[in-house]
C-alpha cells in the first residue's frame, strides 16, 4: 500500500541520520558545557540598611510588599578583639517599593517588645513570625507576629505560642502552614547546642484545638546551632531539609559540621543525605555552610548564599588549642624546673592567633546549589560581596534579596543586595531547527495529500475502513501515548523509582476483554460513534450524556496535551512557552483538518517511529556518556531508584495494589468508552483485523513502557554525576528536554524534539477529530438528520478548528498555573471523569434490567462520590476509578429496578443476548 511504503521511507531516513548524528557528537556536548559555566545571578545593589554599621541576627522578612529587618546585634565601638561589645538592638526597619525603587523607612515607633536577635524569621501572609531569640544575657521563648500597615505605616505586633523552652541561634522554616524549627542553644554562650526539633500547626483548623508546640523527633547527626534550613520538594512530598551549622559544648568545645538531613512530615522521619559538597570540596568530607542563609528555588533546587565554610573558625581552634596545651605544659615547668622554655613558642602563636582575628577573614561568596532528587551539589555562581551570614535570603516577586548580616567574624555590613536568576538555555542550533522544520513541513504535506481522498463523512470519520490493522494498532497506541508519556513518565522514574511500571501490564488484561465483550457491539451495530450504541441500548438522554462527557474531558485533555511539551520545548530554546503553544495548536489543527482520518492515522503512525527512535538513541547517549550499564545500574542501585513493588496497605501513598488494581480499572476509561479509541477499531475492514490492532497496542505498551523508565533511571544517575547541569528552577518534568538540548548532537536533538511534537500532537489530532466525530453524529445529525454530505463535512471541519483553537487557548491559562507534575494531574483527571463512562457502558453490555435513568442517576452518583473522596479525604487517585466504578454500577442497577425500562428489543445490544444469537446461528 502506499501509505505503508511512505511510512517506511521516513523510517529509512531516520536511520541514514545516525552515523551522522554519532560524528557530531562530542562537539555539541562542549560548546553546551563551556555556554553553562557562567553564574546565573546577576545582582544589584539596593539602598543600604540605615544603620551604617549593619546588624547580624536580625529578624527579617517580607510582609505586604515591604521588606521587615528587626533588631540585630553589631559592634558600635570596635570589633571584639579589640575590647568592643556586643550591642542588642530593637530598631525596626522596613523597606516599601514603589515603582522600580527602593525606600527605607525607620521611626522611634517602630520597635522590637525588647532588644533581640539570633532567632528565627518566618515569612507568611499575615506578617513575620519572630521566634524566640537572645539579648546577650538570656535566651527567650517568645514567638510573636510583626504585620506591616503601608498605609498607616506602623508594624502590628500579635503573641503566638510560645516555644517550649527558651532557644536562640536555631534554624526554622515553614511546611505549608506548619512551623519548624531545629537545634539552637538555651542560655546564650554557656550551654550546649541542642538537638530541639519542634513544629507548630497555624492553620484554621488547628487553632481551634491546639496551640502549643509539639516535640517532634531529632534527626541522628550531633547537635547544632548555627544551622541552615529549607523546604524543598523530593519529588514526591515536600520536606525540612537541615545542613551544616557547628556543635558547641558549655566547655567551649566546638564542632564545625558538614552534614545533611531531610525530614518527611508525612512518615515522620529523617533521612541522612551528603555532607555538603562532599566529593566536590578541597575539604575531603565536605564543606560547612553554617550560620549561611538559602531558599527553595523551582521544584528541587535549594539555593544556598554564603556561609562560614569553617576553615577560618578551625584555624582559630586549632591555635587556641596550641595555646592552651603549651600554656599547660608551661605551667608545668615552672612549677617542676623553675624554667620559662615555651614562652616564645606560646606567645608566636598569641601573634598568629591575633593576625587572624584582626585580617579580615571573610566568609564565603560562592552560591551553592543542592539537588534534592539527586541528592548532589554544585557551585553555580559568586557573591559580588563576601556572603553575609546570620541573615535571611527572602523571595521578592522574582528577586532573592540578602539584606545586612556580618560578612567576618565580628563584622557586619549594611549592604543589601538583590539577585535575579537568569535564564538558562543550551541553545539549539541551525541544524536542529532545520530538522524541527522539515518534520512540520512533513506533517502539513501528509494533510494535504490525503485531503484529496476526504471527500465524504465516511473517509473523513473512518477512512472508509482501508486501515490496515497493525497501523490502526500504532495509531492507538499514539493516541494513549501523548507527550505525557514522552516527556512525563522518564521524569517520574527520575524523581522516583519504577513503582509505577506495573500499571503497563493492565493494558495486555484490558484487550482480550475489548475485544471478547465490547468490540463486537462497536462494529456489528454498523456505529460510527460509540455513544450510538447507548441510545440503541438505553435512549437519546444517556447517548448526550456520553457523548457531551466525553467531549468535555477531551476539551480539557487537549490543554494538557498542548502545555505539556511547549514547557519542555521552552526548556530547551528559550522560546516564550505561550508562543510554543499556540504554534503547536496551530500545526496540528491545519493538517488534521485537511486530511481527516487518513491523515491523523498516517500521522500517528510516522509519530511513534521518531518517538521510539528517539528515546533508543537517548538511552545509548546516556550509557556512553556515564561510562556504561554498570555505572547506571550501580547509582541506581544505591539509590534505591529500582524499587517496583510497594506491598503496603495504604490509601494515601502510591503503593502496587492501588497502582496495578488502578490502572486496570481506569483502562475501562479509554478502551471502553473514549471515541478517540473506538473509532480506530472501526476504520479496519472487519473485526478480526479490529482485534490484531488492539494487540499490536498491547504488546507495544510494555516494553516502549520499559524504556521510558529506563531512560528515567539513565537521566538520574547521568545528573548525579553532573549536577551542575541541571538549570536551577527547572521543574522535574523538563528534565529529559533539558538533556536533549544539552547532550545530545547537532540533528539528533532537533529530531527529538520532533519526537515531543509528534507525542503531543499523535494526541492532540486524535482528541481533535474524534470531538469532531462526536458532535457531528451525535449532536448535528441526530437533529439534522436531512443535512448534505457536504454541508457534514464542513462542519466536521470547522468543529476542528474551534476545538483546536479552545484546547491552545486552555493550553496558554494552564502555563499560568504551578503544576507539579503533569502526568498525575493527567491521571487524576481520568479517575474523575472516566469513572462514570465506565460504569454506563458496563450497565449497559452486561444486564439487560439497566434502564437510561437508573444508569444516569448511577453516573450522577459516581461523580458526586468522585468529588467527596476527591475533596474530603486523602485518598490517592490512583484508587478513584475502584470508587467511581462501582458506585455507577451499584447506584445505577438499584435505580433500575425502582425506574423500569420500557420493554425494547435488546438482541444485539447486550453481551447475553448477542451470543445467544451467535450460538443459534451457528447451530443453524
Amino acid at each position: 500500500m502506499n501509505y505503508s511504503c511512505n511510512a517506511l521511507i521516513y523510517i529509512g531516513l531516520l536511520f541514514h541520520l545516525i552515523p551522522v548524528i554519532v560524528n557530531a557528537h562530542s562537539g555539541h556536548k562542549n560548546d553546551t558545557e563551556s555556554e553553562l559555566s557562567k553564574d546565573i545571578v546577576a545582582w544589584e545593589s539596593l539602598p543600604p540598611l540605615p544603620d551604617s554599621i549593619g546588624v547580624a541576627g536580625a529578624f527579617t522578612g517580607k510582609h505586604n510588599q515591604a521588606l521587615i529587618v528587626a533588631g540585630g546585634a553589631n559592634f558600635p565601638s570596635g570589633p571584639p578583639w579589640e575590647s568592643g561589645e556586643r550591642v542588642y538592638h530593637d530598631q525596626i526597619y522596613v523597606l516599601e517599593k514603589e515603582g522600580d525603587s527602593y525606600n527605607w523607612f525607620q521611626n522611634d515607633q517602630l520597635s522590637l517588645p525588647l532588644p533581640l536577635a539570633y532567632g528565627v524569621t518566618i515569612s507568611t501572609e499575615d506578617g513575620i513570625i519572630c521566634i524566640g531569640g537572645t539579648d546577650g544575657k538570656k535566651t527567650y521563648d517568645d514567638v510573636f507576629l510583626l504585620s506591616w500597615d503601608s498605609n498607616s505605616k506602623t508594624i502590628e505586633t500579635d503573641d503566638l505560642p510560645s516555644l517550649p523552652v527558651p532557644l536562640a541561634f536555631m534554624t526554622g522554616t515553614r511546611i505549608g502552614q506548619t512551623i519548624y524549627v531545629a537545634g539552637g542553644q538555651e542560655k546564650p554562650e554557656s550551654s550546649d547546642a541542642t538537638m530541639h526539633f519542634f513544629s507548630l500547626d497555624l492553620s484554621p483548623s488547628a487553632r481551634s484545638t491546639q496551640h502549643e508546640w509539639i516535640s517532634l523527633p531529632p534527626w541522628s547527626g550531633p547537635p547544632r546551632v548555627l544551622a541552615v534550613s529549607a523546604v524543598q520538594d523530593d519529588g514526591i512530598n515536600e520536606n525540612f531539609y537541615l545542613f551544616s551549622g557547628r556543635n558547641i559544648r558549655a566547655n567551649g568545645t566546638i564542632e564545625v559540621l558538614n552534614d545533611g538531613f531531610s525530614y518527611n512530615p508525612r512518615t515522620n522521619k529523617w533521612k541522612t543525605l551528603d555532607n555538603v559538597l562532599e566529593n566536590k570540596s578541597e575539604l575531603s568530607d565536605g564543606r560547612s555552610v553554617m550560620a549561611g542563609t538559602a531558599i527553595p528555588y523551582g521544584s528541587g533546587h535549594i539555593l544556598f548564599f554564603g556561609g562560614d565554610d569553617g576553615r577560618a573558625l578551625k584555624k582559630r581552634l586549632n591555635l587556641i588549642e596550641q595555646i592552651d596545651t603549651l600554656s599547660d605544659a608551661l605551667q608545668n615547668e615552672i612549677i617542676m624546673a623553675g624554667r620559662v622554655s615555651l614562652r616564645e613558642k606560646i606567645d608566636s602563636l598569641q601573634k598568629e592567633l591575633h593576625s587572624v582575628l584582626t585580617n579580615k577573614s571573610d566568609f564565603s561568596r560562592d552560591i551553592l546549589s543542592y539537588h534534592t532528587i539527586t541528592d548532589s551539589w554544585a557551585v553555580i555562581g559568586k557573591l559580588p560581596t563576601p556572603g553575609p551570614v546570620t541573615t535571611t535570603a527572602i523571595k521578592w516577586d522574582a528577586n532573592i534579596i540578602i539584606p545586612t548580616g556580618e560578612i567576618s567574624p565580628g563584622i557586619r555590613t549594611s549592604d543589601v543586595w538583590k539577585g535575579t536568576v537568569t535564564p538558562e538555555t543550551p541553545g539549539f542550533g541551525v541544524i536542529n531547527y532545520s530538522v524541527l522544520t522539515l518534520y512540520m513541513a512533513l506533517m502539513v504535506l501528509l494533510g494535504f495529500y490525503f485531503s484529496k481522498k476526504g471527500k465524504n463523512t465516511d473517509n473523513f470519520f473512518l477512512a472508509d475502513k482501508r486501515i490496515p490493522w497493525w497501523a490502526a494498532g500504532v495509531s492507538i497506541y499514539a493516541t494513549q501515548l501523548s507527550a505525557i508519556t514522552f516527556i512525563a513518565v522518564p521524569a517520574i522514574a527520575f524523581t522516583t523509582n519504577w513503582e509505577i511500571f506495573p500499571a503497563y501490564l493492565t493494558i495486555l488484561l484490558i484487550v482480550p476483554i475489548v475485544i471478547t465483550f465490547y468490540l463486537p457491539f462497536f462494529r456489528r451495530l454498523n456505529i460510527t460513534t460509540a455513544y450510538q450504541y447507548l441510545e440503541k441500548r438505553f435512549n437519546l438522554s444517556v447517548r448526550l450524556f456520553g457523548s457531551m462527557s466525553f467531549i468535555i474531558f477531551q476539551l480539557g485533555r487537549m490543554s494538557v496535551l498542548v502545555f505539556l511539551p511547549a514547557l519542555a520545548i521552552t526548556a530547551i530554546l528559550g522560546m516564550n512557552i505561550y508562543v510554543a503553544i499556540i504554534l503547536m495548536g496551530l500545526l496540528a489543527i491545519f493538517y488534521t483538518m485537511l486530511g481527516g482520518m487518513e491523515a491523523v492515522i498516517w500521522t500517528d503512525v510516522v509519530q511513534v517511529v521518531i518517538l521510539v527512535s528517539g528515546i533508543i538513541y537517548s538511552i545509548l547517549f546516556i550509557i556512553i556518556d556515564t561510562g556504561g550499564f554498570e555505572t547506571i545500574y550501580a547509582i541506581a542501585s544505591m539509590d534505591n531508584k529500582l524499587q517496583m513493588f510497594d506491598w503496603r496497605i495504604n490509601f494515601r501513598d502510591l503503593v502496587t495494589w492501588s497502582i496495578f488494581l488502578g490502572t486496570f480499572a481506569l483502562q475501562f476509561g479509554p478502551y471502553t468508552t473514549d471515541q478517540a479509541v473506538i473509532q480506530r477499531y472501526l476504520t479496519t475492514k472487519n473485526e478480526d483485523a479490529a482485534a490484531k490492532s488492539l494487540w499490536v497496542n498491547g504488546f507495544m505498551s510494555i516494553p516502549t513502557g520499559f524504556l521510558f523508565f529506563a531512560l528515567g533511571t539513565g537521566l538520574y544517575a547521568f545528573y548525579k554525576l553532573n549536577p551542575e547541569l541541571i538549570f536551577v528552577g527547572m521543574e522535574s518534568d523538563q528534565i529529559f528536554p533539558l538533556f536533549i538540548g544539552q547532550q545530545l548532537p547537532l540533528g539528533l536533538a532537533g529530531l527529538v524534539i520532533a519526537g515531543i511534537f509528534a507525542a503531543s500532537m499523535s494526541s492532540l489530532d486524535s482528541s481533535m477529530h474524534s470531538i469532531s466525530t462526536a458532535w457531528t453524529v451525535d449532536f448535528h445529525d441526530r437533529f439534522n438528520p436531512g443535512s448534505t454530505e457536504e454541508h457534514r463535512l464542513r462542519l466536521a471541519r470547522i468543529i476542528i478548528i474551534i476545538v483546536g483553537l479552545f484546547g491552545t487557548a486552555m493550553a496558554c491559562i494552564l502555563a499560568s498555573f504551578p503544576i507539579r507534575s503533569l502526568y498525575f494531574l493527567f491521571q487524576e483527571i481520568i479517575g474523575l471523569l472516566g469513572s462514570a463512562l465506565a460504569g454506563i457502558f458496563i450497565l449497559g453490555i452486561f444486564t439487560r434490567k439497566a434502564s437510561g435513568t437508573g444508569v444516569l442517576i448511577g453516573a450522577l452518583a459516581s461523580l458526586a462520590s468522585m468529588a467527596l473522596v476527591k475533596f474530603s479525604s486523602e485518598i490517592h487517585f490512583y484508587i478513584y476509578p475502584l470508587i467511581g466504578i462501582p458506585v455507577c454500577l451499584v447506584a445505577g442497577y438499584i435505580f433500575s429496578l425502582i425506574f423500569l425500562a420500557p420493554d425494547k428489543n435488546l438482541e444485539e445490544l447486550t453481551y447475553s443476548k448477542l451470543t445467544n444469537k451467535i450460538k443459534n446461528i451457528r447451530n443453524h
